[in-house]
């Protein structure tokens, strides 16, 4: 007895004597897109927030390429001691979604640290098209089987996925026409080459109120903070078709239970400020933060969620 409670005594002091001690070395967040996305707003805002907060200084890393898999094999090899996270989104989910061996195992590779944010996307059309609601989009659809089109991102991508099981919901007959990024997507719609495309809401309604879009429905299970005027897909007549893109950071798996406590308050700390969220709702994200349990319960649903979809639709991952 007294030998297990000098044991749970000692675990606890190293524990604490951790925590007080890290970080003890730069902090290095990997981000698995190029510069000047989304998630490299978010990073470069969080690192930040975190220098003033830890006192260490933060680089961000970009690894683009594979779906994330490139930065994301990255993280899961670096030293494990805390000082190496991933910022990385709902891709991590596809990728485990679709069952294709990768270089590491998407959940017990990785330590959930924080949920960063979250975002719906909205389906937008060019005012050419004549559509105002999501219920004019799927009558026209009707009307001309096979004739409308929908610009997505590729098969791997959860535009594509959302929109193909939309699709199969809605019993509708469009064309998928892949582009290399939402840049181009957003471009091709907007210059009326496709009839939709599921975009960043941020962006989306920004280019409606310009008048050069018309923005249908979000897909998120509320309406979203920059657009309250559009409904949901669900209050358009699918309840069930809720689509979520997030963030979250991802440590080694092995990192100190305490080195990721102490993340996790940082990070959560920065969510809350005026700042961060302002950066996050500049690249169209919201602060949704969240505690290491509450990522690992959300990204095994994710999983999940996608796995279903991919079933339904019979989607197969980039190059295969």
């Amino acid at each position: 007895m007294l030998r297990t409670a000098l044991a749970i005594l000692f675990a606890a002091l190293c524990g604490a004597a951790s925590a007080q001690t890290f970080p003890s070395k730069p902090l290095r967040i990997l981000v698995p897109f190029p510069p000047g996305g989304g998630t490299d707003v978010a990073a470069r805002a969080l690192g930040e927030h975190l220098l003033r907060e830890l006192g260490q200084p933060v680089v961000v890393d970009n690894r683009p390429g594979g779906n994330s898999v490139i930065a994301t094999e990255a993280l899961a090899r670096a030293e494990a001691d805390g000082h190496t996270l991933l910022l990385t989104t709902d891709f991590h989910s596809i990728n485990a979604a679709f069952g294709a061996p990768l270089p590491y195992d998407s959940l017990k590779d990785f330590a959930f640290v924080a949920r960063v944010s979250t975002s719906p996307l909205m389906l937008v059309t060019h005012p050419a098209a004549g559509l105002k609601s999501l219920a004019d989009a799927v009558a026209a659809a009707r009307a001309n089987p096979g004739k409308l089109s929908f610009a997505s991102l590729g098969t791997s991508s959860p535009h594509y996925l959302g929109f193909e099981w939309f699709k199969r919901m809605a019993k509708l007959d469009i064309i998928d026409v892949p582009y290399k990024g939402g840049g181009p997507a957003l471009a091709a719609v907007m210059g009326g080459q496709v009839t939709f495309s599921l975009v960043v809401a941020s962006n989306g309604i920004r280019q409606a109120k310009a008048g050069k879009l018309v923005a249908l429905a979000v897909t998120g299970p509320a309406r979203a903070s920059v657009a309250p005027e559009v409904p949901t897909f669900a209050e358009s007549g699918y309840p069930e078709f809720v689509l979520l893109n997030w963030y979250g950071i991802l440590a080694p798996a092995a990192a100190p239970r305490a080195a990721v406590q102490r993340l996790n308050a940082s990070i959560v700390a920065g969510l809350k400020t005026a700042e961060v969220q302002g950066r996050l709702a500049s690249a169209g994200v919201d602060a949704a933060p969240g505690t290491p349990e509450e990522l690992d319960a959300w990204v095994r649903n994710d999983i999940a969620h996608y796995r279903k979809m991919i079933e339904l639709t019979g989607a197969k991952p980039e190059g295969r």
